[in-house]
């Protein structure tokens, strides 16, 4: 099944094609009926059964009521709406000299039967327009444009004018890989070898385009190329670049330490995570490559009790939201200073008092209630987080309230818990 896209379609049929058009507004409305809503059909000056009405409604709830359009053999204005919360679809039909014009707007998928139409424009929000003749046969603007102007006389380029043409080619990286050249021109280093893109290219590519759609909240690709925006934006870069010979003159060992100390504060240059978990735990969250067991851990349990105070996302097009990177960042600046004993002993209380209230208690509750185990090899077990999930989805529905405040279980759901047990 097509992608749902809201659609517009515009089509030109002669009369006798009138079979095939009702086919293919039943296949439209197959396709988006919405049984709360319904389509509302109006028709003027038709013909029902044989029997000519100046005014004809009906109402199509369900699949079983678009046969009302078969019974209707002629008309001189025809329309079919539907509302609903999400949107307002139309087909709309009218007849002049022998032509049927049809106009569809709606939310929903391509519908294929394009050889019904002498002539149609679509439009979508996701792919590029196209248009189609009586045979069925899609056509670009490119084309269209040339059978406009197929009367024009072609224009017969010299050898000279094809080695100038060619020569433009090299020059503009619009023709070639776009990323590639600004990639070379930046790095002086090669985005290819030996057919294949290098690494350093794949990991610069994926950083421009998440930085570009961070920036702008713009896609970078269409149709399987970059977008005349990503376009400019990669050009800029160029152009942007800095001046190598100008350098700032670092001359004293005070210069070098700040500069240093710089690139270290900030998380933002580096994968924000990793740099918050090695400062919070002194532990490395990456070894030969690879995440360690302990990162991942660390990780989950962040962003879900980031997920559970805020009930925001953690992350956006693969990388930390804005507001997760600033709560991560927060946690360094929280981070105990082990040198006080009142600080460190009043940590160790609130996180005992935590993990009472919060996975202790749940822990308890699951594994008396199923026999089963709660935790294993650290990590809480699917069987535990499908089980959580019910409860809280149960006492939600049952008492309309959130089993959970800033972070803590509440004293009613911690009741709901413990009640489970006294009921089994």
């Amino acid at each position: 099944m097509t992608e749902e896209s809201l659609r517009e379609i515009i089509g030109l049929a002669k009369k006798s094609r009138w079979i095939q058009v009702k086919k293919f507004i039943k296949v439209v409305i197959e396709k988006t009926i919405k049984k709360e809503a319904g389509y509302y059909l109006t028709a003027l000056d038709v013909s029902i059964n044989g029997k000519n009405k100046s005014k004809y409604n009906a109402l199509i709830k369900n699949k079983e009521n678009i046969k009302e359009i078969d019974k209707i053999s002629d008309f001189s204005h025809l329309s079919l709406y539907q509302t609903t919360h999400s949107s307002n679809n139309l087909i709309d039909l009218s007849q002049i000299n022998g032509t049927i014009i049809v106009l569809a707007k709606y939310l929903g998928p391509l519908v294929e039967d394009h050889e019904i139409f002498d002539f149609s424009v679509h439009l979508d929000t996701i792919d590029e327009p196209f248009f189609t003749i009586g045979s069925g046969r899609k056509i670009n603007g490119s084309e269209f444009l040339e059978i406009i102007n197929k009367n024009t006389k072609p224009i017969i380029k010299t050898k000279k004018d094809i080695l100038k043409n060619k020569a433009k080619q090299v020059k503009d990286p619009e023709i070639g890989n776009v990323e590639a050249f600004v990639f070379e021109k930046l790095t002086n280093k090669k985005a290819l070898w030996s057919g294949s893109e290098t690494k350093s290219f794949q990991n610069w590519r994926l950083k421009i385009k998440n930085k570009y759609r961070i920036e702008t909240g713009k896609i970078t690709y269409y149709k399987e190329k970059p977008t005349k925006q990503f376009t400019l934006y990669l050009k800029n870069l160029i152009n942007k670049r800095p001046i190598k010979n100008k350098k700032p003159i670092i001359t004293t060992k005070k210069d070098i330490l700040k500069k240093k100390s710089k690139q270290v504060k900030d998380p933002e240059i580096i994968n924000v995570e990793v740099f918050v978990f090695e400062k919070l735990t002194n532990k490395k969250a990456i070894w030969s490559g690879s995440e360690t067991k302990s990162f991942q851990n660390w990780k989950l349990k962040i962003k879900n009790k980031y997920r559970i105070e805020t009930g925001k996302i953690t992350y956006y097009k693969e990388k930390p939201t804005n507001q997760f990177t600033l709560y991560l960042k927060n946690l360094i600046n929280k981070k105990p200073i082990k040198n006080k004993k009142q600080i460190k002993n009043l940590n160790k209380n609130a996180s005992k008092s935590n993990k009472q209230s919060n996975e202790v208690l749940e822990k308890k509750v699951f594994e008396t209630l199923t026999g089963k185990k709660a935790i294993w090899n650290e990590s809480e077990t699917k069987n535990f987080k499908n089980w959580k999930s019910r409860r809280y989805k149960i006492y939600e529905n049952d008492t309309g309230r959130n089993p959970y405040y800033k972070g803590n279980l509440t004293q009613n759901f911690k009741k709901f818990l413990k009640s489970l047990i006294k009921n089994n």
